[in-house]
């Protein structure tokens, strides 16, 4: 068995506020939704995802859909979950300012992006077991919330994956008083066989205006494991803000190079910013993901939001033997 703990939260939430009270609430919401087909109910055991099956079919067309909503709230932040797509941390509101730190895509647009299929942009989504998004990235996990004796509350959200044979849970955890949230990851293997393990989790920000992807690191590794230098590429440009990176198509920067358990986004037009916290011993992988200011970028935002723009995925992962 595995846990391991992360902290996220945003950096002008300094203040202390007199009312001290978390609550959990569970409501459905009605969002427009771009649904995908029924499976093919045969799985296919040639995949590296057997035994679960594939979705193939996805609409351009959006029609209004209910969604089970989990709320988490205190005086300083909101957070929603979807259980039925994942489990996944849908948006996070600072309630000082109003301002979104996780990236709310306020349409459900699933398209053929995941190891199954369909994937939505933005929140946090968990990924566990084989590489890529999950098998469970946009299908129903299971899910309870809790009110805990310190005044805090925490939604438990969790799947038996079925490729590995391992259970996974994440408690989402928001605290009565503090400007963060915090998500503990277990995942735990019954059998007597090892298992190759990979886990990781993918946060949205929003990739618009002079956003500074605040990394420590000298260097990056490109996705053909090609080595390169980092905040400043071989071309002079300082690729760590957002605008700097109008060249080429998409762009993935797995950042290395120093050892340290802090790492966030800080947009200078608006002095507002949020931070990730892990224990790089626990959690060692950084990624910047990027779909580019190119029309291929373009495209990629007409696909997967309405209105919302362009996504940036922050990434933290371990690879690990359960």
């Amino acid at each position: 068995m595995k846990k391991m703990l992360i902290l996220l939260c945003a950096t002008s939430l300094l203040q202390p506020l007199f009312a001290q009270q978390a609550t959990v609430t569970e409501t459905v919401e009605t969002v427009k939704t771009y649904p995908f087909s029924d499976p093919d109910p045969v799985a296919d055991p040639s995949d590296l995802f057997y035994p679960y099956f594939r979705f193939d079919g996805f609409s351009a067309k959006g029609t209004d859909r209910q969604w089970k909503v989990v709320s988490l709230e205190n005086d300083y932040i909101k957070l929603t979950l979807f259980p039925e797509i994942g489990g996944k941390i849908w948006g996070a509101v600072d309630k000082t300012t109003g301002k979104e730190f996780i990236y709310n895509n306020h349409v459900v647009k699933f398209r053929d992006i995941a190891m199954r299929g369909p994937w939505t942009s933005g929140g946090i989504e968990f990924n566990f077991g084989i590489i890529g998004h999950a098998p469970t990235s946009s299908t129903p996990v299971d899910y309870v919330t809790r009110q805990k004796p310190d005044g805090s509350v925490s939604c438990y959200v969790s799947s038996y994956e079925l490729v590995t044979r391992t259970l996974w849970t994440v408690e989402v955890n928001l605290p009565k008083d503090k400007a963060y949230f915090t998500t503990t990851t277990t995942w735990h293997n019954s059998s007597s066989i090892d298992q190759p393990y990979y886990q990781w989790m993918n946060a949205g920000y929003p990739a618009a205006g002079n956003v500074e992807f605040c990394y420590p690191g000298t260097n990056y590794i490109g996705h053909g494991g090609e080595l390169h230098s980092f905040p400043l590429d071989e071309q002079g440009r300082d690729i760590s803000w957002y605008e700097k990176n109008d060249f080429g198509n998409s762009k993935s920067y797995h950042i290395v190079g120093k050892y340290n358990d802090f790492y966030g986004a800080y947009w200078h037009d608006n002095d507002f910013g949020s931070i990730h916290h892990a224990d790089y011993d626990e959690k060692l992988g950084m990624k910047i993901f990027l779909w580019g200011l190119s029309r291929e970028g373009g495209i990629w935002e007409d696909l997967l939001t309405d209105t919302n723009g362009q996504v940036a995925c922050i990434t933290s992962r371990l690879p690990i033997v359960a």
